[in-house]
Formats: structure tokens, sequence, C-alpha cells
């Protein structure tokens, strides 16, 4: 087995950065589900802005096109903010080379643009 991209969530904007929460990216259900996550799945979380990269969570957020960074990841986070979400998945090395991850792009207001395979 391979460790492989399963998704990219690319070009989010960061609404709020919450310290006072136990942990986690709240990403709305739209998105979630363009990048095929499951709530409570690890994802990694790069921060283009400032080069910042964690690992953390989702939960599903209760606000179309709202994004929160919580706990202590809200200490390399900030409104305003552009970031992107990945996720990884195993894959068995045969299959790897037929194996492309899905790219969703977001506008400005953390809305779906498309999804679409990723290619290079």
């Amino acid at each position: 087995m391979i460790n492989l991209l399963k998704s990219k969530i690319q070009e989010l904007i960061v609404n709020e950065s919450s310290v006072d929460y136990p942990g986690s990216i709240s990403l709305p259900l739209e998105l979630v589900q363009a990048a095929k996550l499951q709530e409570f799945e690890q994802v990694f979380v790069n921060n283009k802005t400032t080069g910042e990269r964690i690992s953390t969570y989702v939960v599903i957020g209760k606000h179309p096109g709202f994004v929160s960074l919580n706990g202590a990841a809200s200490h390399h986070f900030k409104k305003g903010d552009h970031i992107h979400v990945l996720s990884y998945r195993l894959v068995a090395e045969e299959d790897a080379s037929q194996f492309r991850p899905t790219l969703v792009r977001a506008n400005t207001s953390n809305e779906v643009i498309e999804t679409i395979p990723y290619f290079i």
C-alpha cells in the first residue's frame, strides 16, 4: 500500500480563528461532500499566506461558506488567510498509477466552483 493524495480543496479563505474550541477545522458541508471527506477525518491544512502547515480533523460547519480554524490550530491561522485542505488515502501500489485525486476549487466565498480529477 502507498499513501496518496485523495483530495485537495484549493484556495479557501479563513473566516474565523478561535482558540476557544476543542480543536479542528470547520468546513461547509458542500466542500466536505465535494472533497469526499468524512466528518472527523484527518486532514492537512496548508496556510498559503504564512507557510504554516498542520494536521487536524474535519467537523462540518453550520453555515455555508464559513471556514474556521479552532483550538491550537488558531495560533497558526487568522481571518483572511488563504489555505488549502488536503486528505490522503492508502492505495494498493499496483493501482497507484491509475489513481487520480479530486481537486476542489473554491471561490472567494468558499463555495465550490468545480470538482475535477487532479492532473498536473
